[in-house]
């Protein structure tokens, strides 16, 4: 018994709306992974349907690996054909190395911004002190301006480990030639780690991020702590309050 015409071409059209909306949802998930900005987003999702205008109409021929890249999505290309994604945002574009400078690395202008480049290119421990030595060299405040709205406590639990790794991790002591934020030695540079903690304090739902934060990041806070006091950076008494503020009094 054939298919009724209808019933084949309902079936054809729904088969093909499935086929757009896992296209479509490929391509929203690549870009929140890439923590792209809404244009590229908007840019991906659009073109996630579009095949290449070489694909030929009978791929019965061609093995799966050939159809596979065959049927890549149009925001795999460059306008030239070539394989490649979507542009990467400003700042994410040249990783971090231990021994890497901090300004081959453009400071974020955005918290999206800042959290890519946090997640690509800053995957060492020192990579890591010296992107935040970056970001709160370039301009005071700037951390609390890029998180006004909001920190989660992910990332705050991340920026207390990276600070206290990057200043007493180890038992590791700032030697009075190291720089970190436009200062130098370790005093210099502990006024300037508890005042960009401060910063901190001030960002959007800090308090409850505060809560959120993980056993390990409140320990390092203390250890952190306690390393500014050892330096002279901050008084028991400034230590202290920092340790309440962040959940580890």
């Amino acid at each position: 018994m054939s298919i009724p015409p209808k019933v084949s071409r309902e079936l054809a059209d729904a088969v093909q709306e499935d086929a757009l909306r896992a296209a479509r949802d490929e391509a929203k998930h690549r870009a929140v992974r890439q923590m792209e900005g809404y244009d590229v987003f908007k840019n991906m999702v659009a073109v996630a349907h579009l095949r290449p205008h070489n694909l030929p109409g009978d791929a019965s021929h061609m093995t799966a690996a050939d159809r596979a890249a065959a049927r890549a999505p149009a925001f795999s290309f460059t306008p030239e054909g070539r394989a490649s994604g979507p542009a990467s945002t400003p700042g994410a574009s040249t990783p971090l190395t231990p021994a890497a400078d901090a300004a081959s690395i453009r400071a974020p202008s955005s918290a999206a911004e800042f959290e890519k480049t946090w997640r690509r290119s800053c995957k060492s421990t020192d990579a890591r002190w010296r992107y935040l030595g970056l970001v709160a060299g370039t301009r005071e405040g700037r951390i609390a301006k890029l998180f006004r709205v909001e920190i989660n406590g992910t990332v705050l639990s991340e920026l207390v480990a990276a600070l206290a790794a990057g200043y007493a991790g180890d038992g590791r002591s700032i030697r009075d030639d190291d720089e970190w934020a436009g200062a130098r030695g370790a005093r210099a540079i502990g006024e300037r780690v508890r005042a960009f903690l401060a910063e901190l304090a001030t960002c959007g739902r800090f308090a409850l991020a505060a809560k959120l934060m993980g056993s390990g990041a409140r320990e390092a806070m203390r250890t952190l702590a306690d390393a500014l006091v050892a330096n002279g950076a901050v008084d028991a008494g400034a230590a202290e309050a920092l340790k309440s503020a962040y959940g580890c009094g």
